[in-house]
């Protein structure tokens, strides 16, 4: 268990999932690192060793603070994602091509895409077939921004060995001043029944208190993410959702050291025959 601690350090800054920088909001002193939790659930969720290489692999190439993880849960299974950002865009340093290179040996693939178009993100995902290397990676989600919108938002696309294809569209709130938006745009679905709607069953009131709420309009669902949570909120999450207990115990038990941090969560779902169901569930952190 020891090797699973990455500890805090003074001159460590601190990331939420869109790389954007805050001031911890308690004292960092004998505190733990967010990638603590990435190694933790490799653990708990028995990833292959190989994702872990993986992980090192890129962080080695591109340094430590420049990649985001997600444990995503979906029903009985569980992977994980790992996005990367540049906000250079066309003078971006972390690139699609210096990622893959950095995972060639480990998992190959053919996708590329011309360092002329103007992503300021892109994201892989790992799940055990990759890491058994019963795959190579054959999908990888690439995001634009929106400059037309009046919030914030982007635009995802994904990149297979067809090409591109349009998938979601988020919209970035701020979680106090924009209520009545984002409660209008989860009311603007073509996945949700408005008759009898309640709100708080999307947009829940244990979480609504955080800094950022995205709003994503996705092809067969849409999803919600509670951005800069609390400790003591992310273990409610993951005790709603059914994560395994070993995930919320390790959690609760080092909460003391994960207090100077803040979370990111989020979910799909949508509704069928009158029944909101919760498809997809993450959280996030930074390695």
């Amino acid at each position: 268990m020891a090797d699973l601690f990455d500890w805090a350090q003074p001159e460590d800054t601190q990331f939420d999932y869109c790389l954007w920088p805050y001031k911890p909001v308690a004292a960092t002193t004998g505190k733990l690192r967010s990638s603590t939790l990435l190694w933790q659930s490799f653990e708990a969720l028995g990833a292959p060793p190989l994702l872990g290489e993986m992980v090192r692999a890129v962080r080695s190439e591109i340094g430590p603070f420049r990649t985001v993880w997600g444990v995503k849960q979906k029903g009985a299974d569980f992977s994980w994602e790992l996005y990367f950002y540049d906000y250079e865009r066309l003078e971006r340093d972390v690139s699609i091509e210096r990622v893959l290179g950095a995972l060639a040996t480990y998992a190959p693939s053919r996708l590329a895409l011309s360092p002329k178009r103007p992503y300021f993100m892109f994201s892989l995902d790992l799940d055990a077939a990759l890491g058994e290397r019963q795959r190579a990676i054959e999908e990888i989600s690439v995001y634009l921004g929106n400059p037309s919108s009046v919030v914030s938002s982007g635009l995802c696309y994904q990149l297979t060995a067809s090409g591109l294809r349009f998938d979601n569209l988020y919209y970035f709130f701020d979680a106090k001043d924009d209520w009545e938006d984002i409660v209008g745009k989860v009311a603007a679905s073509a996945h949700l029944d408005l008759d009898g709607l309640d709100v708080s069953s999307i947009l829940w009131p244990e979480l609504c208190d955080c800094g950022i709420i995205v709003v994503a309009n996705k092809k067969y669902n849409d999803g919600i993410y509670f951005s800069r949570i609390r400790i003591d909120q992310l273990i409610w999450f993951v005790d709603k959702l059914g994560y395994p207990y070993t995930i919320k115990a390790f959690l609760q038990a080092h909460k003391h050291q994960l207090d100077h941090m803040l979370y990111d969560v989020g979910i799909d779902y949508r509704m069928i025959d009158g029944k909101l169901e919760i498809l997809k569930s993450a959280y996030y952190g930074v390695v």
